[in-house]
């Protein structure tokens, strides 16, 4: 039996605009995925890996008109299965790029090279298929990616038209990929080089931590990668404990002086649910206040 791997991210999922919304995202991760899957034929075994965050998909999602194999994360897909193809979908583009919630892998990495060229997660993850022999078909992502991506395969721009009509394109794109016959690109061996922003650089002295920015190749990267969100994640704590202590004091004696809905938002969340950038954004709306006050 045929075996179809689709590897999907949030970010560039159909319609996602905002991050922190939950609710609205799921119900939009669950039209693209079972757009998706409703077109590929009964006949071919889907295995489907979530790589967003912490690589579990919400329970609604699961609840697809068919039985398919999920896989949390790129680590865990098992490349002992023959893929006749592979889709990536909702990929983002690189740190660099103009487009919606650019990054590379992680916020803290400013940029990523594979034999010297700045690459984003699309370029690697292509790469890591193309070491299993596995061609990539379908590409869905915003079209200021698309535009300098190269590969052999259909692109699906998340962009333009009204929902009935994208989603139809979606649909269209799917079949005409599981229809194609895509060859396997060409495995690029070169070294891969991390480089962090200046924040975290100096968080790696500070606490003498010991973080690997050098591999031999993709595959050396991918092993590596799960570790690399151990020493990263210490920093992100560490910071978060700082900013609760700046929070604290330079919080305003009344909240009513703040006119900005969003961190109205995030002042009614639980402290427990407040991100790392929910509480950057919290303690710049402060610190701009206390700035203002001290103007008057």
């Amino acid at each position: 039996m045929d075996n179809i791997l689709i590897i999907v991210d949030l970010e560039a999922i159909i319609g996602i605009e905002d991050l922190c919304d939950e609710e609205t995202n799921e119900k939009l991760l669950y039209k693209e995925i079972s757009t998706i899957v409703d077109s590929i034929p009964s006949s071919i075994n889907i295995y489907l890996c979530y790589s967003h965050n912490d690589g579990i998909l919400p329970d609604s999602v699961k609840e697809l008109n068919r039985d398919i194999n999920i896989v949390e994360k790129i680590k865990n897909i098992d490349f002992n299965i023959k893929y006749n193809m592979a889709f990536l979908i909702g990929f983002h583009g690189k740190k660099s790029d103009k487009c919606r919630f650019p990054h590379t892998f992680r916020s803290e990495i400013d940029e990523l090279l594979l034999g010297g060229k700045e690459v984003g997660e699309i370029e690697m993850i292509v790469n890591l298929l193309s070491y299993h022999n596995i061609p990539v078909s379908l590409i869905s992502t915003e079209c200021e990616v698309i535009n300098y991506l190269n590969y052999n395969c259909i692109y699906h721009d998340i962009n333009g038209e009204d929902d009935i009509l994208i989603y139809e394109r979606l649909k269209n794109d799917v079949i005409n990929a599981v229809n194609s016959k895509p060859d396997v690109l060409r495995f690029d061996g070169s070294e891969v080089k991390i480089f962090f922003n200046q924040h975290v650089l100096n968080m790696i002295k500070e606490l003498m931590l010991c973080i690997k920015t050098s591999f031999k190749d993709t595959i050396d990267f991918f092993n590596y990668l799960p570790n690399l969100h151990i020493p990263l994640n210490y920093i992100i704590k560490r910071d978060m404990e700082i900013m609760y202590q700046n929070i604290f004091k330079y919080k305003p004696e009344s909240l009513a002086v703040i006119k900005d809905e969003h961190i109205k938002k995030l002042l009614n969340k639980n402290i427990d649910e407040l991100s790392h950038m929910d509480l950057y954004e919290i303690l710049k709306c402060f610190l701009s206040l206390c700035e203002g006050d001290k103007d008057e």
